[in-house]
């Protein structure tokens, strides 16, 4: 008699209606979802910058924190090159076969190291088809896996090293590279070898307010904030961002996670005001793990402390 895994509640889903539901829900590269980038100010400029950098040949790098939107921006770009869009976000757990691709066991079993028993992977799909890859926090990787890009970004050409192969790369091939600032933990100095072939490079830091409003109205779906209470997350946003104790302050995403939550309990208890106490509750909610505070200290006290002095109350 068979059992049900452990933990399930309802009627597993039948092998035939999960490929079904599985074969609906595969995206392929050329697919990019509609991006709601707010393009003014710093974005703007990067934006303008890396599209140059595309038409000129060339390769182009984000420098900026967690959160300030890098990913976006390059989707972004991808979206409006009409291009795929792949990317890594890198740390020491990434392997060259990662990037490159490996051989199914099963397939090799049947077929022998051959192309129809290799699993390319996103850097090499990106290379053979052209598409943007992003190299999301290249600068956590490892110099021995980023030098496996170099042939590609300066030779325009790809070792496949399971395959003995040297690959062609597409004329429309486009590099990103993103990286934290060099003073952020499990970050590494970027090898001079990489450097040099990224020419352009964009900085990124958290926006003005008047651009993070923006940003934040337009990624919440449900009903319009009242003004004072957008003020108010993002008068308790910007205290995180310039207090003493806080080593790592809280990103756009935190902000927008933010105004999500309050939006939707709002919803939910169907209210049309947000009290400062439901916005404290909220911020407990959402900030204590969304932000790095210096060793020794309580990061749920040090936003109670921020709350009472924004909103009278913790």
């Amino acid at each position: 008699m068979s059992k049900k895994p452990s933990g399930t509640t309802k009627k597993t889903i039948e092998d035939s209606e999960f490929l079904k539901i599985f074969k609906e829900s595969i995206i392929s590269s050329e697919e990019t979802e509609k991006i709601d980038l707010v393009l003014e100010g710093q974005y703007k400029m990067a934006f303008e910058g890396i599209m140059d950098a595309y038409n000129a040949g060339l390769y182009a790098g984000l420098i900026g924190p967690v959160g300030v939107g890098k990913t976006t921006l390059c989707r972004k770009v991808a979206e409006d090159l009409k291009r795929g869009f792949y990317w890594v976000t890198f740390s020491d757990l990434i392997r060259p076969s990662t990037l490159i691709g490996s051989f199914d066991p099963t397939l090799v079993f049947k077929l022998g190291y051959s192309p129809k028993s290799f699993i390319p992977g996103p850097f090499t799909l990106a290379c053979l088809e052209g598409s943007v890859f992003l190299a999301n926090e290249i600068n956590r990787g490892d110099e021995y896996i980023l030098n496996s890009l170099l042939d590609a970004l300066e030779e325009k050409r790809l070792y496949i090293p399971q395959l003995r192969t040297w690959i062609k790369v597409h004329d429309d091939f486009f590099f990103i590279a993103a990286m934290n600032p060099s003073e952020l933990k499990g970050t590494r100095s970027l090898p001079r070898a990489i450097k040099d072939r990224i020419k352009v490079w964009c900085s990124l830091t958290y926006p003005p307010r008047k651009t993070e409003e923006k940003i934040v109205r337009t990624q919440c779906t449900v009903a319009d904030l009242e003004r004072n209470v957008l003020d108010s997350i993002l008068d308790i946003i910007t205290k995180c961002r310039t207090h003493d104790l806080i080593e790592k302050p809280p990103s756009i995403r935190t902000s927008i996670g933010f105004a999500k939550l309050i939006a939707a309990r709002m919803q939910r208890e169907k209210t049309q005001r947000a009290s400062n106490a439901l916005i404290a509750e909220i911020a407990q909610l959402v900030l204590p793990q969304s932000v790095e505070v210096i060793p020794g200290q309580d990061a749920s006290i040090i936003i109670k402390k921020i709350c009472v002095e924004v909103l009278g109350i913790g």
